[in-house]
């Protein structure tokens, strides 16, 4: 698996002064060293052999969830499924894993804000050259966000890349 830190950095728990630093400029969070730290300990059991092909991005805390964003051809529904499981064991909150690079927007925003559904996700052009993203979703489905509206666009924003709005219709 690839990560930003070193391996035996994270493994160990004690970060040389690169790894440090990184962590230090706020590059990495204290939550993907933890993260990582679990990753790298399933890569070796053989219901996760896709890690290794795979590349850590990054996680964020939303609310009471974890979104862990991977890089990872290799990994299907399942063995995704059964590494949620294990993450969940692990770090004892929820988990969701987004794959970073095989997913559309569309993609990405349905497995963040899941169970409510999508109605669609427009990309809006503001007149000074910027892009944003509308994300549509039922009113009646505005109760099964995941965390407050204000968070979850927050957090769509971090992973898209650009800003993102939820629209109620």
């Amino acid at each position: 698996m690839r990560i930003p830190l070193d391996q035996l950095c994270v493994k160990s728990g004690v970060l040389c002064p690169r790894c440090e630093s990184l962590v230090r400029s706020g590059a990495v969070t204290e939550l993907d060293v933890e993260v990582m730290r679990v990753l790298l300990k399933a890569e070796s059991a053989p219901d996760f052999r896709f890690l290794r092909d795979s590349e850590y991005v990054r996680s964020v805390k939303l609310s009471n969830i974890v979104v862990v964003q991977l890089d990872s051809p290799n990994a299907d529904s399942k063995s995704l499924l059964k590494l949620i499981k294990y993450l969940e064991s692990e770090l004892g909150s929820r988990v969701r894993i987004v794959n970073s690079k095989t997913a559309s927007t569309k993609e990405l925003v349905r497995s963040i804000i899941q169970p409510a559904r999508v109605l669609g996700v427009n990309t809006l052009w503001l007149p000074d050259g910027t892009m944003e993203y509308v994300v549509r979703i039922p009113k009646s489905d505005l109760r099964y966000l995941p965390a407050p509206q204000e968070e979850v666009e927050n957090l769509l924003s971090t992973m898209v890349g650009t800003n993102v709005r939820i629209r109620v219709t």
